[in-house]
């Protein structure tokens, strides 16, 4: 978002006045760009108990016309909480306040730790935060707050940092399979804004954009949110007619499927042949626990017509607030300009920090630390639920479990589980169409011990009802 737009929302602001039912002085901050203001003043109400568990968000079409500002800086806040963990998403209600985070009261004492949640053991959101070695952050965090002379603060690059954007494209995608220049590189605090950067600049109103049945609800209500019609790939036979498809050929969200090498084939001759663009999601893809490697992104095979989207949050920690885009050549002065627009800047002390996190080798020894974690975090899940998930048809890859509990069992089961403070979610609740809703989905964020621990009490609530030995890898949601 350009300086002028973002003092005439703020200025707005100021005259504007909040519903009832929203903290009379909810606004956004200027500091870090608009939406992580609001994220973090919707982050303080819950805190401090103002809106405190099960409590229902506003809808981010009423943040944005109450708070006068644009609906994707509200979808952005809101889908910030949930992937921090501070609200979940509910099928088809809403967005509610987590149960986990603690928040202020005045039977108890406060304390420093002020922004500790605790998830439920099986949360999809729940990180893996035992696997961070926090103190090398520390020590790098504190250099480069060290070397940032005061003068930069005030112009930084919008692209990002040039040393980030180098060691991106020759220790991050290089390794990949994808050769691209530093100039290429745009950095952005999530992967979702990425992907609204991108809508920003290719799709105009009415336009067509493809998604996938198994993709994230965040995506897909940013694109309708800039006033894409959606359609999913292989449903309705007029995808020649679409502008942009937003796909994650690796992993997908929430199944942990692949793309089929047919369904690579015809988008990319679909973005040839009709002169569109794939954004390509690729987050989740360096957790493959197969031994081998993970299909190579889309953009390898076709550079000028893919726009790939990665996001280090995930693999280091939610609040971390860096991602990226690799853009075609022929679109990077676009997406460019667009990025002085839209807005979303990432914090210039992490990405500092983050250059020399990659490359002085500590990013690559904390993937290989982070994949073995999951592979016995997995095993330790799958040996809880013995009976209930067959250990030979696990997916292959992604941050939780996929388990078919029975066709119309899984809303119902992880209501239970919700119930029971367990976490999981069913995947019906999260695709474009609920499907058979059988598949449920358990995070593994959680240490093993954890695992083992609350593992048979998991295995009871989902076992009620009788479900019996299935194969995860075959729901259809």
């Amino acid at each position: 978002m350009s300086g002028a737009l973002a003092m005439r929302e703020m200025e707005g602001l100021g005259r504007s006045r909040a519903p009832a039912f929203l903290p009379a002085d909810l606004a956004p901050e200027p500091q870090g760009g608009l939406y992580q203001g609001l994220y973090k003043r919707l982050r303080a109400f819950i805190l401090d108990g103002v809106w405190p568990p099960g409590t229902r968000l506003p809808s981010s079409r009423t943040l944005a016309a109450d708070l006068r500002v644009s609906r994707n800086t509200a979808i952005l806040a809101v889908e910030q909480l949930v992937a921090d963990g501070w609200a979940e998403s509910r099928s088809r209600s809403g967005v509610y306040v987590s149960a986990g985070p603690a928040v202020a009261s005045s039977a108890l004492p406060q304390t420093s730790a002020r922004d500790a949640v605790e998830l439920p053991p099986f949360a999809l959101q729940r990180p893996a935060a035992d696997l961070f070695p926090a103190q090398i952050w520390k020590q790098l965090q504190a250099r480069a707050w060290a070397e940032i002379e005061p003068q930069r603060l005030a112009s930084a690059d919008p692209a990002g940092d040039a040393g980030l954007r180098e060691t991106i494209a020759r220790l991050v995608c290089a390794p990949r399979g994808l050769r691209c220049h530093p100039d290429q590189i745009l950095i952005v605090p999530t992967a979702t804004a990425a992907i609204d950067l991108a809508a920003a600049a290719l799709l105009r109103a009415g336009d067509t954009a493809l998604v996938e049945d198994a993709s994230r609800p965040a995506v897909r209500q940013l694109l309708a949110a800039r006033g894409a019609r959606l359609q999913t790939i292989g449903q309705g036979g007029t995808e020649r007619l679409a502008r942009l498809a937003c796909v994650a050929p690796a992993v997908s969200f929430p199944t942990c499927t692949s793309l089929d090498s047919g369904t690579r084939a015809w988008l990319l001759g679909w973005a040839r042949e009709q002169d569109g663009w794939i954004v390509e999601d690729d987050r989740d893809s360096e957790l493959w626990f197969d031994e081998a490697p993970p299909p190579p992104p889309l953009a390898v095979e076709d550079g000028a017509r893919v726009l790939l989207v990665g996001s280090f949050n995930r693999i280091l920690f939610p609040g971390l607030c860096v991602a990226f885009l690799v853009a075609p050549p022929a679109l990077a002065e676009r997406l460019r300009t667009a990025h002085g627009i839209v807005g979303g800047r990432a914090s210039l002390a992490s990405q500092l920090a983050l250059r020399a996190f990659i490359a002085e080798g500590h990013f690559a020894r904390h993937l290989r630390r982070r994949r073995q974690a999951y592979v016995e975090r997995r095993a330790a899940l799958i040996e809880a639920l013995a009976g209930i998930v067959d250990p030979a048809s696990v997916n292959r890859a992604g941050l939780h479990l996929v388990v078919n509990v029975g066709a119309g069992r899984a809303s119902a089961v992880a209501a239970r589980l919700a119930a029971a403070r367990l976490g999981g979610a069913a995947a019906g609740d999260l695709m474009v169409e609920r499907g058979a809703d059988s598949a449920l989905l358990l995070g593994l964020g959680a240490t093993p011990e954890a695992i083992r621990l609350e593992g048979p009490r998991l295995a009871a609530v989902i076992s009620e009802g009788g479900i019996s030995c299935t194969r995860p890898s075959r729901c259809s949601a």
